[in-house]
C-alpha cells in the first residue's frame, strides 16, 4: 500500500518563488525566431516582464485584441496583417516565427493549421508554429509546457540521415559540457545536441539526423513519443538524479541502445561520492528541506541525504508524480514523521514554517520557510551525471556556511509572477 500524500484540489498560493522558466524563456530557446502574441492587454503582461528580466524583449512583440474583434470576428484575420507589419519592422527577419494565443484562444476555436498554411504561403522563408499560453490547462493532459515543447519540435522534419549524435531534450537549460557525459560521448565518437546551444535553425534542424532523444523531464514525452513516431527517432527517460548507482544504471543503458563503449568512468563516480560524504561530514545534522522546482525528483534526492547522513527535514511538492512514488515510499518508511507539504495550497500563506532555521535546496520552500541558507537552484539546471552530484554538494556547503535569502535569489532569477 502507498502512503503517498495526495493533495485536495483547492485554491493555490502562488507565491514569488514559484515559476522560472516561463513560456517565453522557453520559446527564446529556438534559434532565428521572434514570438508574436496575439491577446488582450492584460493577458501580455507577464510575458512581457519575462521577457525584459531574462532578456528577450527584442524576440517579443505583441498584437493586442479588444472585446470588439472578439464578438465581431475579426480577430483572425487580424493577425495576417499583424504578421506583415511585424516584419516590416523587424532589423533581421526572423526564420521561424511562434503565435502565441491565450485562453481566450482555446474557447474562440481558431482554425490554426489554415492559419499557419495562409501564413506560409504568403512567407514562404519563414516556419509558422502555434503556441499556447494557457494556465488553465495545467491539470489536463497537454499542460502549456508539454504543449510548449510539442510546438518546438513540430519543426522537425524526417531525416534518411543519421548521424552519431543525441538530442537532450525537456531541459531548458543546457547541462553544463563539465558533465563527464559528454566526454565521454565525445571519445566515443557521439556528439550531443541542446535547442539552448543552437544559433542558427539549421543547427536545430538537425536534431532530426540523431539517433536518439534523451529525454531529461516529463515535459519533453509527449514531443519525444511524437518524434518517435514520425521521425523514426527512438527515446530513453533519463531525468537527472543525485543517487550514483542510479546513474551508473542510466549509463550503461545508454551504451546498450547505442551500441556503444565508454571509458572507465569509475573515476568519476567515486569523486561523486567522495563529496557527498564530505557534504555530510560538514553540515552535519542541520536540518535540509526540498523544494519540487529546484529538482525534478526531491523524493529520490531525500532517500540519497538521508542514506548519507543528512537530517531531511521536509519537501514541498505541486504531488508526488508516478516516477517519484516509489523513492517517496522509501523515504516515508525511513523518516515517517517527514513533513511534506502542498507548496501550492492557499495555507501556505499562513506561513507555518517561518523561522525554522534550515538549509533550503530551492526557492519556494526557501520562502515558505524564510531560510538564509537557500540554494540557487531552479529544475535541475545545467547539473546531470556524477558532476551533477558533486557540484549539488558544493552548492548545499557554501549555502550552509553563507547566508542567501530567498527573496534575493528570486529577484536574480528574473521570476515573474
Amino acid at each position: 500500500m502507498c502512503n503517498c500524500p495526495s493533495f485536495e484540489k483547492t485554491l493555490h498560493y502562488v507565491s514569488p518563488a514559484h515559476g522560472g522558466w516561463g513560456v517565453i524563456r522557453v520559446a527564446a530557446t529556438m534559434p532565428e525566431s521572434h514570438m508574436l502574441f496575439v491577446a488582450p492587454f492584460a493577458c501580455g503582461r507577464h510575458g512581457a516582464l519575462g521577457g525584459i528580466l531574462h532578456g528577450v524583449k527584442n524576440q517579443v512583440s505583441y498584437l493586442y485584441i479588444d472585446e470588439s474583434d472578439i464578438v465581431s470576428g475579426n480577430y483572425e484575420h487580424l493577425v495576417p496583417d499583424g504578421v506583415d507589419e511585424l516584419l516590416s519592422s523587424l532589423p533581421v527577419r526572423p526564420r521561424v516565427i511562434m503565435i502565441f494565443v491565450s485562453c481566450l484562444d482555446d474557447l474562440l476555436g481558431t482554425d490554426h493549421e489554415a492559419l499557419n498554411a495562409e501564413l506560409s504561403e504568403k512567407h514562404p522563408d519563414i516556419r509558422f508554429i502555434t503556441c499556447h499560453m494557457n494556465p488553465f490547462k495545467m491539470d489536463t493532459k497537454i499542460p502549456p509546457m508539454i504543449g510548449l515543447q510539442k510546438s518546438l519540435f513540430s519543426i522537425l522534419e524526417k531525416s534518411d540521415v543519421k548521424k552519431n549524435q543525441i538530442n537532450m531534450v525537456g531541459n531548458n537549460a543546457s547541462v553544463s559540457e563539465v558533465c563527464e557525459l559528454f566526454s565521454l560521448m565525445k571519445k566515443a565518437g557521439w556528439k550531443i545536441n541542446h535547442i539552448g546551444k543552437t544559433k542558427k535553425l539549421e543547427e536545430f534542424l538537425d536534431f532530426s539526423s540523431s539517433r536518439l532523444n534523451l529525454v531529461l523531464s516529463p515535459t519533453a514525452g509527449l514531443s519525444s513519443k511524437i518524434m518517435e513516431k514520425e521521425l523514426g527517432i527512438p527515446f530513453m527517460k533519463a531525468f537527472p538524479t543525485y543517487d550514483v548507482k542510479e546513474i551508473e544504471k542510466t549509463y550503461r543503458e545508454l551504451e546498450n541502445l547505442l551500441g556503444i563503449k565508454f571509458d572507465d568512468f569509475s573515476a568519476y563516480k567515486k569523486k561523486a561520492e567522495d563529496a557527498v560524504k564530505k557534504a555530510a561530514e560538514k553540515i552535519g545534522d542541520f536540518p535540509v528541506v526540498i523544494d519540487y522546482q529546484a529538482v525534478r525528483r526531491p523524493f529520490t534526492l531525500a532517500n540519497v541525504l538521508f542514506d548519507a547522513g543528512f537530517n531531511v527535514k521536509m519537501i514541498a511538492v505541486d504531488a508526488v508524480p508516478e516516477f517519484e512514488k516509489e523513492a517517496c515510499q522509501k523515504i516515508l518508511e525511513k523518516i515517517p514523521d517527514l513533513k511534506i507539504i502542498d507548496a501550492l495550497h492557499h495555507d501556505s500563506v499562513k506561513f507555518e514554517h517561518v523561522n525554522e532555521d534550515c538549509l533550503s535546496i530551492g526557492f519556494s520552500i526557501g520562502y515558505l520557510t524564510k531560510s538564509k541558507h537557500v540554494i540557487d537552484l531552479m529544475e535541475d539546471e545545467t547539473l546531470y551525471g556524477f558532476y551533477g552530484v558533486e557540484r549539488l554538494m558544493e552548492m548545499l556547503v557554501d549555502a550552509y556556511e553563507h547566508e542567501n535569502s530567498a527573496d534575493d535569489l528570486i529577484i536574480k532569477a528574473g521570476i515573474v509572477v
